[in-house]
C-alpha cells in the first residue's frame, strides 16, 4: 500500500508530465499508472528523469498485447 506522500508526488509528477507525454500518444491513465511506478520504485528524481524514464517505458504497458 503506497504512503500518501508517495501518492501525492506521483500525482503531483503526473499533472507535471501529462501535457508533454500526452502530445505524444501516452494516455493520462497510463501517465498516471507511470508515475505511480516510478514514486513507488524510486526509479529517479524529478520531471526530466520521469519523462526520459516514462518514454523508454512506451505507452503501452508490458504484456498488454494491444496492436493498433
Amino acid at each position: 500500500e503506497p504512503e500518501a506522500a508517495e501518492v501525492e508526488s506521483a500525482r503531483l509528477l503526473a499533472n507535471q508530465a501529462r501535457p508533454e507525454l500526452g502530445a505524444e500518444g501516452f494516455s493520462d491513465q497510463r501517465v498516471d499508472e507511470l508515475a505511480s511506478e516510478f514514486i513507488a520504485s524510486d526509479i529517479g528524481e524529478g520531471l526530466d528523469e520521469f519523462l526520459r524514464w516514462a518514454r523508454f517505458q512506451g505507452q503501452l504497458p508490458q504484456g498488454s498485447g494491444e496492436l493498433f
